[in-house]
């Protein structure tokens, strides 16, 4: 008698060790895939996708401005020189921000930013540029 209530008592421990193995292997799936979800959530709003019209737009400005220095004789040699080392460095840098953050793991943000780089230096030579009067924000 003695001896199957021990067995019972070692089956019922069995049972109760399995059960909890499974538990926390439920749990910890649970909490991964919901880290897993909040990692995704913030990855994506962290970053909203660029918005290629107002980015055309900006390039367009900087072009205008240029051209129009350009033909009217105020571009300087200096502007010209400026100019083609932006591009440079706008490449190099776009280059890097891009290794970077595949190096990081963030490879699903690579893209935005290399165009951040580029989307930057087309802002600060749109504001550089611009006559300083009155224009449609294209924000």
């Amino acid at each position: 008698m003695a001896f199957c209530q021990a067995h019972a008592l070692v089956q019922l421990l069995d049972q109760h060790q399995i059960m909890t193995t499974i538990a926390d292997t439920v749990r910890k799936t649970l909490k991964l895939r919901a880290k897993r979800l909040t990692e995704f959530l913030e990855r994506l709003s962290r970053r909203s996708l660029p918005n290629l019209w107002r980015f055309g737009l900006a390039v367009r400005e900087v072009i205008v401005a240029r051209m129009s220095r350009a033909m009217t004789g105020k571009l300087s040699a200096a502007e010209i020189r400026r100019m083609f080392v932006e591009k440079q460095l706008a490449a190099m840098h776009a280059h890097l921000a891009h290794t970077e953050s595949i190096l990081n793991g963030e490879a699903m943000s690579a893209l935005g930013a290399y165009f951040d780089v580029y989307q930057r230096a087309v802002e600060s030579n749109r504001r550089r540029l611009s006559n300083r009067r009155w224009r449609w924000p294209l924000r």
